[in-house]
């Protein structure tokens, strides 16, 4: 947990199989929000204050974003938590497990377009990246966008512990 003056958020990165192969949900942002308009993200947003804790705000944030019931998601856990610099929030992602690819229903007020990405493209750019790439150099390019920003720093977080998981599993 970061201690640094901000705002709390919570973003859900959830994890589902599409044909077999895991994927991550990502969102583009209309262009027509106030923080970070027409950028990719995961689906959450600033913690409410009815909000019982980080979780409930990742779950609630992604079924106002995308329709997707927060029953359906089974909670994992936790990354570390990210700044965003220029909107001074502190993002924690949930990771969330789908058990069925969801049925997506984007709010077109926050949603321009609904991402689905694969564990192994993240993981193959991720490889490519520097070990202690600059700010400027952390960047994913994924189905056509370009992740940068808190979004591509959780995105490496997340990189780091998938690949300790699949190192750590039985052959």
């Amino acid at each position: 947990v970061l201690d640094l003056p901000g705002r709390s958020a919570a973003v859900l990165l959830s994890l589902f199989d599409r044909d077999q192969k895991p994927h991550v949900l990502l969102t583009k942002r209309t262009d027509t929000l106030t923080d970070h308009p027409g950028q990719v993200s995961l689906p959450g947003g600033r913690r409410d204050p009815n909000d019982s804790d980080l979780r409930m705000t990742a779950l609630r944030e992604t079924h106002e974003e995308l329709g997707i019931a927060p029953e359906v998601v089974e909670v994992l856990g936790e990354l570390d938590d990210v700044a965003t610099y220029q909107s001074e929030f502190i993002v924690t992602p949930i990771v969330g497990l789908i058990r069925s690819a969801p049925d997506t229903r984007p709010n077109p007020g926050e949603i321009a377009r609904v991402i689905e990405v694969s564990v192994a493209d993240i993981l193959a750019i991720d490889a490519e990246l520097p070990e202690t790439p600059s700010l400027r150099e952390l960047r994913y390019r994924l189905d056509g966008e370009d992740v940068w920003g808190a979004t591509a720093r959780i995105l490496r977080g997340f990189a780091v512990v998938a690949r300790e998981a699949l190192a750590d599993a039985p052959a």
